[in-house]
C-alpha cells in the first residue's frame, strides 16, 4: 500500500507539472523587441500622439478650404404684421397744400432666395497660412516620434525589471533551500546533543530572513509585471510571459567595448523638434508681415424675390423678380497705430529666443550624450566589480557553511557571511539593472532608441 501511495504521488506529480508547462506554453510570449512594436500600436501615450497627428492633417485640408470658393444660400418668408406707414405731401394725391396723407408701402407677405460665391483673389495670411498648417503637421509628426521614443524607454526599463526581479528572486530562493536544509540538519544536531540552542535559534533567523526577502522578491517580479503591461498598453489582469533572459542583453554589453559616438544632430528628435519650432516662428512673424498686404476677392449674388398680399408667394401668379450682381473687392490697411509693427517686433524678439533655445538644446545633447557614455562606462565597470565580489561571497559562504556542518564554525559567523553574500547579491542585481538602463540612456542619448 505504501509503494502504491508513492507511486501515484509521483505520477500527480509529473501530471501537475505537466499541467503548469502547458498552462506557460499558452501564455503570450514577448521578446523586447514584440513589447516595444506592440506599445508602440496600443501604449495610451502613443494613440493620444496619433490621434493629434491625425487633427493636424486634417488642419491642413481646412486651412486649404478657406482659399477654396465659399458658396452661400439663403431664403427666407416674411409676414409683415404691420405695414411701416409713411407721410406724403396731401397734394400729390390732389389734397389740401401742407397737409401730408399716410401711405403704407408694401405688402403683406415677402420672399426671396439668393446664392452668393465669395473667391480670395489674393490673401497673404492665407499663403503662410498654408505653410503653417504643414509645419503643425509636422510638429506633430516630431512629436509622435517623441512619444514612441519615451514609450520605448519606458517599455525596456519594464522589461528589464521584470528580468532582474526574476533573478533575485531565483537567487534567494536557492539560497532558502540551503538554509531549511540547514536548520533541519542543525536541529536535529540539537537533539541529540551535538549542537547547541543557539545555533538552532541562530539558523531560524537565517531561515525567517530568507523567507521574508523570497516574498519580497516575489512581490517585486508581479509589480514589474504589472509595470510592463502597463507601459505596453498591455491589459493588466492577462497573463503574460517574456522571451529573452538577462544573459541576451548583458553578454553582448560585456564583449562589446562602449566607444565615444559622434553625435548627428540632424536626425536626433529633440533638435528636430526645435529646429520645426523655428521654423513656426518664422511663419509667425511672416503672418504678421502679411498684414500690410492688400485682401483682393471676387464675389457674385444672384436672387429673387416677391412681395404679395397672398400668404402663399409661391404660387404660379405672384411674380418674382430677378437680381443679381458681381464685383471685386480690394481692402487695404493704411495705419493702425503701430500695432502690427510692434507685433511683427514681439514676434521677432520670439524667434531670436527660439535661436538661442535651439543652440542650448544641440549643447544639452551633447552634454547628455558625454554623461551617458561615462555612465556606461561606469556601469560596466561596477558590473564587473560587483560581479567578483557576489563570487567571491558566495564561496566565503559556502566554505563557512561547510565548516558549520562539521561543527568548526559558529553560527553566528555563518549568519554574518550569509548576509554579506545576500548583500553583495542585492549590490549585484543593483548593478546589472544600472548597467541595462544605462545602455538604454546611451542608445537614447544617441537618438537610436
Amino acid at each position: 500500500m505504501k509503494n502504491i501511495l508513492q507511486i501515484a504521488s509521483i505520477v500527480l506529480l509529473v501530471f501537475s507539472c505537466l499541467i503548469t508547462n502547458a498552462q506557460t506554453e499558452n501564455l503570450t510570449k514577448f521578446s523586447l523587441q514584440e513589447a516595444q512594436n506592440y506599445a508602440l500600436e496600443n501604449s495610451f501615450t502613443v494613440k493620444g500622439s496619433d490621434y493629434d497627428l491625425k487633427v493636424a492633417k486634417k488642419k491642413v485640408w481646412e486651412a486649404i478650404s478657406t482659399g477654396l470658393p465659399q458658396v452661400k444660400a439663403n431664403a427666407d418668408y416674411t409676414k409683415n404684421l404691420d405695414i411701416a406707414v409713411s407721410l406724403l405731401p396731401a397734394e400729390i394725391f390732389g389734397g389740401t397744400p401742407g397737409e401730408y396723407t399716410p401711405v403704407k408701402f408694401g405688402q403683406t407677405y415677402a420672399g426671396s432666395a439668393t446664392i452668393s460665391v465669395d473667391q480670395k483673389i489674393f490673401d497673404g495670411s492665407y499663403i503662410v497660412g498654408l505653410g503653417a498648417a504643414k509645419v503643425f503637421v509636422q510638429l506633430s509628426q516630431n512629436t509622435k516620434a517623441k512619444t514612441e521614443i519615451e514609450v520605448k524607454d519606458a517599455v525596456a526599463q519594464a522589461y528589464y525589471n521584470v528580468l532582474v526581479a526574476r533573478e533575485n528572486y531565483k537567487t534567494i530562493e536557492e539560497n532558502l533551500v540551503i538554509t531549511k536544509k540547514t536548520h533541519f540538519e542543525t536541529k536535529a544536531y540539537y537533539e541529540n546533543g551535538f549542537r547547541e540552542e543557539l545555533d538552532v535559534d541562530q539558523v531560524m533567523l537565517m531561515l525567517k530572513r530568507s523567507e521574508n526577502q523570497l516574498s519580497d522578491a516575489k512581490r517585486a517580479i508581479s509589480n514589474a509585471l504589472i509595470m510592463l503591461k502597463f507601459s505596453m498598453g498591455y491589459d493588466i489582469e492577462k497573463k503574460i510571459n517574456l522571451k529573452n533572459n538577462l544573459d541576451a542583453f548583458i553578454t553582448p554589453l560585456r564583449m562589446t567595448k562602449t566607444e565615444s559616438t559622434d553625435l548627428d544632430l540632424e536626425n536626433h528628435i529633440d533638435y528636430r523638434i526645435v529646429d520645426t519650432q523655428l521654423k513656426a516662428q518664422k511663419l509667425i512673424i511672416r503672418n504678421e508681415q502679411a498684414g500690410y498686404l492688400p485682401n483682393i476677392s471676387a464675389f457674385y449674388n444672384t436672387g429673387k424675390n416677391t412681395s404679395s398680399d397672398i400668404s402663399n408667394v409661391y404660387k404660379s401668379e405672384v411674380p418674382w423678380f430677378k437680381s443679381s450682381m458681381i464685383g471685386l473687392k480690394v481692402s487695404m490697411p493704411i495705419f493702425t497705430g503701430f500695432n502690427r509693427r510692434s507685433k511683427i517686433k514681439q514676434e521677432k524678439i520670439n524667434y531670436k529666443k527660439i535661436e538661442d533655445q535651439k543652440y542650448n538644446t544641440e549643447q544639452s545633447l551633447k552634454k547628455d550624450l558625454s554623461l551617458s557614455h561615462n555612465s556606461l562606462v561606469n556601469a560596466k565597470e561596477n558590473y564587473e566589480n560587483d560581479l567578483k565580489g557576489l563570487e567571491i561571497a558566495k564561496r566565503i559562504y559556502e566554505r563557512t557553511l561547510i565548516k558549520f556542518n562539521e561543527g568548526v564554525s559558529t553560527s553566528t559567523e555563518l549568519s554574518n557571511n550569509e548576509e554579506q553574500y545576500l548583500n553583495s547579491h542585492s549590490a549585484f542585481i543593483n548593478s546589472t539593472l544600472n548597467l541595462l538602463n544605462s545602455k538604454v540612456a546611451f542608445d537614447k542619448a544617441l537618438g537610436k532608441l
